[in-house]
């Protein structure tokens, strides 16, 4: 595999196996750091994941959260299995659009039941990550880093309406942690551009700066300070693509105390300032 560019892909894994699996990676392709998506085109898994053995069967899809010990025990043939893997950090730090709050359930649900799909979504998923593993390998430089990134995004949000569709038929048990966090994710889809604080968020959800923080980071992999900070970058770049907009309106909008606080802090965060971020837009 091409060396790639690890300042945009660190914490992206795609595998794709067809025929079988080795058995010299059946306890190392999972990386308890990373959220692991399982899809089965043909084929059979027998899956140890924590103390509970899972079947996944053709034309299912499997969810296998962080922080879960998970193994391969036994595979069925004819196998044709996609395995996608990814950290927390890169979902955040890529997303190329503000997410819906329904962008993050299947992040965050513990245990994950299997999905059956129908033969389209196994067709679109499929064809999906073959681009984004396809983008991994080129050695072709223009444009690499944004298809790569606009089709980690779709393939993201087209599991996430899969989840979504099928909620009532999986009946979703939520822990009382999980609850809080997507509680969380809800106040700061609606309030990111305007508080900036943690405090806001726990008051509001009637729990202390260090408890939301720790719950947070124990259910996604990031604090709720980190989030929100990738949240307030997030809009920043959406509103830096208006070239009717000027910087110093966009630091209004995001209610910063003046242009030199938002110019430190984006490129604190994202590392170019705002006005170098619009020049690679090539926004005049």
């Amino acid at each position: 595999m091409p060396k790639r560019e690890s300042k945009y892909y660190k914490g992206l894994k795609i595998r794709i196996f067809k025929r079988y699996i080795p058995k010299s990676l059946y306890t190392d392709i999972f990386d308890i750091k990373n959220l692991s998506i399982l899809l089965l085109s043909s084929g059979s898994l027998r899956l140890k994941v924590n103390e509970t053995t899972w079947e996944l069967k053709a034309k299912e899809l499997m969810i296998i959260p962080k922080r879960t010990n998970c193994r391969v025990l036994n595979a069925g043939f004819p196998l044709y299995m996609h395995f996608v893997s990814f950290t927390s950090e890169f979902v955040f730090q890529n997303s190329i659009q503000r997410p819906h709050i329904g962008y993050f359930e299947f992040f965050i649900q513990n245990p994950n039941p299997q999905i059956i799909l129908q033969n389209e979504e196994i067709l679109t998923l499929t064809s999906i990550i073959r681009l984004i593993d396809l983008n991994l390998n080129s050695r072709k430089k223009n444009f690499k880093r944004e298809l790569l990134l606009h089709n980690f995004n779709l393939l993201v949000y087209e599991i996430a309406g899969i989840y979504h569709r099928n909620s009532q038929s999986i009946n979703v048990r939520r822990s009382r942690k999980e609850k809080l966090v997507m509680d969380f994710f809800r106040l700061l889809e609606k309030n990111c551009r305007s508080e900036h604080n943690v405090s806001f968020y726990a008051d509001n959800l009637f729990v202390t700066k260090r408890h939301l923080n720790k719950i947070v980071k124990l259910v996604v992999g990031m604090p709720a300070k980190q989030l929100i900070e990738e949240a307030i970058i997030l809009e920043a770049k959406i509103l830096l693509q208006d070239d009717g907009l000027t910087i110093s309106s966009i630091s209004e909008e995001l209610r910063f105390s003046s242009l030199s606080s938002f110019s430190n802090f984006f490129k604190k965060i994202s590392g170019s300032s705002p006005s170098e971020y619009r020049l690679g837009l090539n926004i005049k």
